[in-house]
């Protein structure tokens, strides 16, 4: 028989709320609340009480002995070393861990995860690995053996203190996820750090009881927001973060002198200096890599040796890491066939029905090499079918296309002839009443409407439609009332929202969707799907026809890009990547809020919370958007390891301790950035500040 040993670790002292475990509620300590409800629990077989060897950590044994329980005195700040030592001598098979202040545990889900831990032979689980949990549930477990491994093993601070950081580290996770649990709970805390938190249980023990479920507590917060408001800026795990920036020691990287010889030369041979203006030595501080040597999982290397954390990920399009492994090993042996025939590759046919099945509702697939040319083929379809001519799009989306029907309405429409421009038309994003005025001002003209399903500022709530979901629908119930075709361009938040795409998310069906970046983590790889009576216009089977001279491209269907994008599709059917990418984007929001709250700089540095892809905005003393600012910025972060250009990508290859780097690093920028707002800029930023894309004058 599996024997099972819970201990639940407690202390009288605590830098934000002393003494918190012994505050009374109706003559009861909060202690007393959690002993009595985790022994309720039917699979742990034995409890028991890990507390300091302090004397005034007497009191904690006296209440541990009062309700039967065994206590163990040990090392105030190894707590690692408490809870072996603490059980060491028991037999135990598995440990579950739980702290004391979380006066409102659940026994039941207790009994939950241990179950499934058991079921699934697990060497460790935990209900909260994602989060998604309200803060004050957390409980692990995990195999005697992995704690005697990480107590034989463990060094960092971080690691001896918090227990299970070593443990979770040698862990593969991925597999399992939460997603029974309603993400809307993760923002309640039912934990006790601070006074406020005390407020909040002491609230719903007089109003509940203490012998409710979890949910009864959690959605009894949600229906009263002036309780759930009362604690809802504490950070969760604060004390985590605090022993993680104790450990973490940032890179201070100062040379750039390979960099700076290749900027010198670069821009005599390629116009711009790259081949995407987005990388281009406009977009970066003067102090900065020119240019990337490899990158491997989520780091990259610059030519001056230079490591630095990768935000962007190849501009979104690296969605599990940069050389990542299984994608790698599948193109290498691929590669041994040949890349390129005089007839298409059997893997066109396998990679098309696979894609295909991922999007219900598309029955055909053209494949290219990046993302203009499936959009602009999206465009030309839209025009064949219907018999129109003019394309709608948002006038306040950075990029659809390097193609004139797009360019030709932006600053850098040199070159583009007046009547092609005129083809264009744009609405506001998001905004369907904008979208109707434009149906209305042409009608019976616009052949499609191109449009992201979903935008990072669609987190923020500042959008027309507080849902997406009704956005969507509405949007292609008002193209296909006027005759005309929606487009979904999944280019950036294909695999990155969900998997495959927002379309998917919610069911939605349109006409055509046009795919890019992540699918083939990095390769050179795009598609265009869509629907049969559609795409098959680019066909040549129905003799009679005229023809539409679709997507033609000699190296559209090369065998390593195929490779790549079955790999990564592989990876994401067996592995839960977007929950990964999702909880770490959770993470870093969640850090970040907190460090521009405590550096009192909430009206001048902003977050978009988007967890596929936060985007922060910099704003100068006038609380104006300020491209000076944002160079600051992102100087002070590169200087410290990390290529930032104010978004963080996820990807699979982050991890926590990513995270947890850049938000050291963010908070240190924060005091720069501070100083730089009472000074201005200028006194700090070396070189110009970067510079629009789309801008009329260079």
């Amino acid at each position: 028989m599996v024997k099972i040993i819970g201990i639940t670790q407690a202390r009288i002292g605590s830098s934000r709320l002393p003494r918190k475990v012994l505050l009374p509620i109706q003559g009861k300590t909060l202690l007393e609340y959690h002993l009595e409800r985790i022994k309720q629990s039917k699979l742990v077989n034995e409890w028991l009480v890990a507390t300091t060897n302090e004397e005034h950590s007497n009191t904690i044994c006296e209440i541990a002995s009062n309700l039967g329980l065994a206590y163990y005195k040990g090392d105030l700040y190894d707590v690692l070393d408490r809870f072996y030592q603490s059980v060491k001598n028991k037999n135990a098979d598995y440990v579950v861990r739980v702290t004391s202040d979380c006066p409102l545990i659940d026994p039941a889900l207790i009994d939950e995860t241990v179950d499934f831990c058991l079921k699934e032979n697990l060497d460790y689980f935990s209900n909260v690995f994602e989060d998604k949990y309200p803060d004050g549930l957390d409980i692990e477990v995990f195999s005697f053996y992995q704690l005697k491994k990480a107590w034989e093993n463990a060094t960092l601070k971080a690691d001896r203190e918090h227990v299970t950081p070593y443990i979770r580290r040698s862990i593969d996770l991925s597999k399992y996820s939460n997603n029974y649990i309603d993400s809307k709970y993760a923002s309640l805390r039912m934990t006790v750090d601070e006074m406020s938190d005390f407020k909040v249980i002491s609230h719903l023990i007089d109003n509940l009881g203490a012998n409710q479920s979890w949910k009864v507590y959690a959605d009894y917060l949600l229906n009263n927001i002036k309780i759930k408001e009362i604690n809802s800026s504490i950070i969760r795990n604060q004390g985590y973060m605090k022993s993680k920036f104790e450990e973490i020691k940032l890179r201070n990287i100062t040379n750039f002198v390979a960099s700076d010889e290749y900027r010198n030369t670069i821009h005599k041979l390629i116009p711009g200096g790259c081949h995407t203006y987005s990388k281009g030595d406009d977009q970066f501080p003067i102090l900065s890599p020119a240019a990337i040597k490899r990158g491997k999982g989520a780091y990259i290397w610059d030519i001056d040796g230079n490591q630095f954390l990768d935000c962007s990920m190849g501009l979104t399009s690296v969605s599990l890491g940069h050389a990542y492994q299984p994608v790698i090993d599948a193109v290498k042996e691929e590669l041994e066939n040949g890349v390129n025939f005089q007839r298409p590759s059997y893997l066109e046919k396998e990679t098309a029905e696979k894609f295909l099945e991922l999007v219900p509702g598309h029955d055909m697939i053209k494949f290219s090499k990046n993302g203009s040319i499936v959009t602009t083929a999206a465009v030309k379809l839209a025009r064949a079918f219907t018999g129109r001519k003019l394309v709608a799009f948002p006038g306040d989306h950075p990029f659809y296309s390097y193609d004139d029907w797009f360019i030709g309405k932006t600053a850098c429409n040199k070159g583009v002839p007046n009547e092609i421009t005129e083809l264009s038309v744009t609405f506001k994003g998001c905004s369907i009443q904008s979208l109707k005025e434009l149906f209305e001002k042409y009608p019976n003209q616009i052949a499609c409407v191109i449009t992201e399903p979903e935008k990072n500022q669609c987190a923020t709530g500042i959008c027309e439609h507080k849902s997406v979901e009704e956005f969507l629908n509405q949007a292609i119930e008002l193209c296909h009332k006027n005759g005309a075709l929606f487009i979904a361009d999944e280019m950036v938040t294909g695999f990155k929202t969900d998997f495959p795409g927002t379309i998917t998310k919610y069911n939605i069906v349109p006409d055509m969707a046009t795919w890019g970046k992540g699918i083939a983590n990095g390769f050179s790889f795009c598609a265009l799907t869509g629907k049969k009576e559609i795409m098959e216009l680019g066909g040549i089977l129905n003799e009679g026809q005229e023809k539409v001279f679709l997507i033609s491209t000699t190296h559209g269907g090369e065998t390593h890009g195929l490779t790549a994008a079955l790999a990564t599709i592989d990876v994401y059917k067996n592995n839960n990547v977007i929950e990964h990418n999702h909880a770490l984007g959770k993470k870093m929001i969640e850090l970040c809020n907190q460090l521009i709250h405590e550096s009192e700089l909430q009206d001048y540095v902003t977050l978009m919370p988007s967890v596929w892809m936060p985007v922060f905005v910099f704003k100068n003393i006038e609380k104006e958007p300020c491209q000076g600012f944002r160079t600051l910025f992102m100087q002070e972060m590169i200087h410290r390891g990390i290529l930032f250009q104010g978004a963080f990508v996820p990807c699979f290859s982050h991890t926590e301790d990513d995270i947890y780097y850049f938000a050291k690093a963010f908070k240190e920028s924060l005091d720069v950035y501070k100083k730089a707002l009472e000074v201005g800029y200028e006194k700090f930023l070396v070189g110009s500040p970067a510079k629009a894309v789309f801008r009329k004058l260079l």
